[in-house]
């Protein structure tokens, strides 16, 4: 069910990809496929019969498809092969591999051996091709709790490890530093915002930076997530953080949108093409980034599960076309990736929060949930029909979800989560009616009735009463208007069409209706009913300052022009008295010189010209003084 290998077979004509939607509604769970995990250690200091499991893989090697690793609080681990029938309702026995619990394990590309972390804070390689399983090497250079931990694509030597410390170690098995294990890149409080919150809440901050998910993007790629700060990071491996002494910067980092406190991720998916990764949130959402351009904003979500602690883990298809998560609501969800939304079915038999999930790469469809419960079970493809025995046999079955049921429940129980609503309700502002259907439905979800209806009559699920055609104006009366104010300058936010209205300041019964036409204007009024006890009331002028300057320059020409006694200022006294220099005339000193003996003077150049004498410019010059 690889990719890679269903695209080749497809393009070869063997087959075609296609949704297998319908196998998971048949899923079911038979009695004799429900096992009680692993058998306990009695050696232990909080002695517990029934440690529930914390983690289970199936291993990725080609021809061990079947193999499923589980590892238990105790610190235990054991293999089981999910296609031999084993003894029912039993726990499998284990191998004691780390004083403490086990938190996650990840399978070595194309070998026989895992890495476990677990809370005694290190990491153990292990040889599981044996009968017996053979511990190969420890890893320990982390202070806290190692919460995770994941192998580079295709690298049988390179793995990370993430812990409750708030490092990302970066581990090679073939290095050697003395014969002492050491990480070859160590990212150092890689989800911790200032220093004077570590120092000052040491135990706080601990928790809000635990290094929760870990995955490869590529072989120098590598993405984390932490349990409070509400970041997803991108690390660039080929940078060397271990020299630095400062934060470490990452390559790329995607903040949590949401609108809930809860913004802790728990895991992390990256699908088999390498473009989408999965962050399983705690505010009960699983979001999907789109990994090839780093956008910050999810490309979609997944709802309708309860996450409500750090072991509920995720998992993805072979093929990556479907999402499944355990739940704290006893359920197991099945998400299809190509449609976000609410899920597809859900796993309903186990009688505590179901924790991880795993699902089997080869055959026919086969996941497996673990809970606190103490059992894991597997389940398996049933008959499309009903048999006699189901009821005996059959403890667990696949349900459909209903979207809209789901919606609603997840809103009664995470009132924290404020993007989610079930209808989203439209008041028609517009002017168009609102059907009697769709109101109905609008009460019936609000559980009230408006105010058009109660005036309307009869009994609350009455559908007949009047459209409502603006939510200001359900059904009433005109209220009184505002009174004309004289020469207004200050413009109202939704002004009326009608120009002759606005220039008189008043509106008329055809104006149309403006939502902020009763509301206080404080321009015109000058207070303010927040500041009325604070700043002194202006006084109230109906004159604008434009108005105010021309008055009194109009004032001042009319006192000047009484001064002059010039007939021709009291003719005109709307004229302008002062003209401007540059349009007069410019002044010539000197005696005036008429017109006319510019005319006298050009008679006498044509006798001139004419030689009828010669002392024509000394005379036109006597003629002119």
């Amino acid at each position: 069910m690889n990719i890679v290998d269903s695209l080749v077979r497809r393009t070869a004509g063997f087959e075609s990809i296609r949704d297998y939607d319908l196998a998971l509604y048949r899923l079911k769970c038979h009695q004799d496929d429900i096992y009680r995990g692993i058998t306990p250690n009695p050696d232990a200091l909080d002695f517990n019969p029934e440690p529930p499991v914390f983690a289970c893989r199936f291993c990725p090697n080609s021809g061990y498809e079947q193999i499923l690793a589980l590892a238990n609080e105790d610190g235990k681990i054991a293999l089981q092969d999910i296609l031999v029938k084993g003894q029912a309702n039993q726990a499998l026995d284990g191998t004691q591999a780390h004083r403490n619990a086990i938190f996650d394990m990840a399978w070595m590309p194309n070998e026989q051996k895992l890495v476990t972390a677990a809370g005694d804070q290190t990491a153990r390689l292990w040889d599981v091709s044996v009968q017996e399983i053979t511990e190969i090497d420890c890893f320990s250079a982390h202070s806290r709790s190692v919460k995770t931990v994941v192998f580079r694509p295709q690298d049988k030597a390179v793995f990370a490890t993430g812990a409750r410390d708030g490092a990302i170690m970066l581990w090679d098995i073939r290095a050697s530093h003395n014969g002492q294990r050491r990480p070859d890149n160590c990212i150092m409080n890689g989800h911790v915002s200032g220093t004077k919150f570590r120092h000052r809440f040491a135990e706080e901050s601990s928790r809000t930076q635990s290094i929760t998910g870990l995955t490869f993007q590529d072989d120098m790629t590598l993405i984390s997530c932490a349990a409070g700060d509400g970041m997803i990071k991108v690390w660039d491996l080929r940078k060397n953080y271990s020299v630095h002494k400062k934060e470490p910067q990452p390559k790329h980092v995607m903040q949590y949108t949401g609108g809930s406190t809860r913004n802790g991720f728990t895991s992390l998916l990256m699908d088999p093409a390498g473009i989408i990764l999965y962050a399983s949130c705690m505010d009960n959402n699983i979001y999907a980034y789109n990994i090839s351009s780093y956008n910050p904003k999810p490309v979609g979500e997944y709802y309708g599960h309860e996450n409500s602690t750090f072991y509920v883990k995720t998992c993805l298809s072979p093929d990556g076309k479907y999402l499944a998560s355990g739940s704290s609501d006893e359920q197991a969800y099945i998400w299809k990736t190509s449609r976000p939304g609410g899920p597809l079915v859900k796993l309903s038999g186990h009688t505590k929060e179901v924790t991880c999930v795993a699902w089997c790469n080869v055959g026919e469809l086969k996941i497996v949930t673990c809970s606190d419960d103490s059992c894991h079970r597997i389940w398996r493809i049933g008959l499309e029909h009903k048999s006699d025995n189901d009821d005996i046999e059959i403890i667990g079955r696949a349900e459909k979800v209903d979207m809209n049921l789901t919606r609603q429940s997840v809103l009664e129980t995470t009132p924290t989560v404020s993007r989610r609503w079930i209808r989203q309700e439209h008041t028609p502002s517009d002017g168009t009616p609102a059907s009697d259907s769709d109101q109905l439905i609008q009460n019936l979800s609000s559980g009230k009735r408006s105010r058009a209806q109660m005036l309307a009559g009869g009994a609350w699920t009455d559908g007949k009463f009047k459209n409502i055609l603006s939510p200001i104006e359900e059904n009433m009366e005109p209220s009184s208007k505002r009174g004309c104010v004289e020469n207004r300058s200050a413009r109202r936010l939704f002004s009326p069409s009608n120009s002759r209205d606005a220039e008189a300041g008043c509106s008329s019964d055809k104006t149309p209706f403006s939502p902020t036409l009763n509301l206080p204007n404080f321009v015109i009024d000058g207070t303010a009913p927040h500041l009325v006890q604070m700043s002194p009331q202006k006084c109230k002028e109906n004159v604008d300052w434009l108005t105010k300057i021309r008055k009194e320059r109009f004032e001042q020409k009319s006192n000047s022009d009484e001064r002059v006694q010039s007939p021709v200022a009291l003719v005109t006294p709307g004229r302008r008295g002062i003209r401007s220099k540059s349009a007069e005339p410019r002044r010539v000193k000197g005696p005036s010189v008429s017109l006319l003996n510019f005319f006298r003077v050009g008679r006498e150049c044509e006798k001139d010209l004419c030689g009828e004498g010669t002392n024509s410019r000394p005379q036109r010059r006597d003629s002119v003084d």
